[in-house]
């Protein structure tokens, strides 16, 4: 039996000093969170990777809960297996904070994917990438749009890194 971790975590933003914005209960919860973690439960309730993969789904909403990536990262080390970790639902204002979550995954050897209204308005309304994003692509696993673009950039090809 192998060993899948999908650990989806909703970013929060910096407040003016730079300091990520918790409290200790969310007015609101994530409904992007919420709704991404039912569709992986489906998933797994129907065996999506396969018979022999047990799927381990992990969720933050950095709003009301610490993410440390590097406790996350030996924990999914000790545990074994392979995983992904899905920054979700990312919004403009967050982009920072999910970048600098991304990369201390990235660091600890995990495959990393950021989605959410950012990319898609960057990816449906814009001629080229923003620069934080082509700096980001080559070291992140993916870049995904929430939806399937209508129009903005043409030439996913033409773009370093890999995408999914």
């Amino acid at each position: 039996m192998r060993d899948f971790h999908f650990v989806m975590i909703k970013p929060t933003h910096y407040d003016d000093d730079g300091y990520p914005i918790q409290w200790l209960r969310s007015a609101i919860p994530s409904n992007t969170l919420a709704s991404l973690n039912g569709l992986a439960e489906a998933a797994v309730e129907r065996n999506a990777l396969g018979e022999d993969v047990r799927v381990h789904l992990h969720t933050y909403d950095e709003t009301n809960k610490r993410v440390r990536p590097e406790k996350i990262a030996r924990d999914i080390r000790r545990r074994g297996g392979k995983a992904l970790i899905a920054l979700v639902g990312v919004q403009s204002n967050q982009f920072p904070r999910a970048t600098d979550l991304a990369r201390r995954f990235m660091a600890e050897g995990l495959q990393t994917a950021i989605g959410g209204f950012h990319v898609s308005g960057c990816i449906s309304m814009l001629d080229e990438m923003p620069p934080e994003m082509v700096e980001l692509q080559p070291r992140a696993s993916a870049i995904l749009p929430a939806r399937p673009r209508t129009g903005g950039l043409t030439r996913f090809s033409a773009m370093p890194g890999p995408m999914i």
